[in-house]
């Protein structure tokens, strides 16, 4: 059965251009570009991964992992963003991140190599 990945990004080249390559290895891709009710999207579709930009309108990542604190669901969440600030990094993985990438360093092959690697 193939993998499902919700990603929240509110740029949509950069959506795309990550939709377009998950989508090439097999993976079903969801896309969101505001933050409001991503949690209760995740807990109700329990994608395999949700990828969240810090910086979205409705809420970022670090928003959406608050709202997430104690649910149980399969969903593996990366924190996927510029920022390089190592309080976001830090409160992000306290609050239950599986993983904190930096966009810059990942090509989106490079990408789908990660987050095969977390799904294994």
């Amino acid at each position: 059965m193939a993998k499902t990945i919700l990603i929240l990004e509110d740029d949509e080249m950069i959506s795309e251009i990550y939709r377009r390559q998950l989508e090439k290895v097999g993976y079903i891709v969801n896309v969101a570009d505001s933050g409001a009710h991503i949690a209760e999207r995740i807990r109700k579709e329990e994608p395999d991964i949700a990828l969240l930009d810090l910086l979205i309108p409705g809420g970022g990542g670090i928003e959406v992992l608050k709202q997430l604190i104690g649910w149980e669901g399969k969903t593996k969440k990366i924190v996927f963003s510029n920022s390089q600030d190592q309080e976001s990094e830090k409160e992000a993985l306290g609050l239950g991140a599986d993983a904190f990438l930096i966009k810059a360093n990942y090509t989106p092959a490079q990408l789908v190599e990660e987050l095969k690697k977390i799904l294994s």
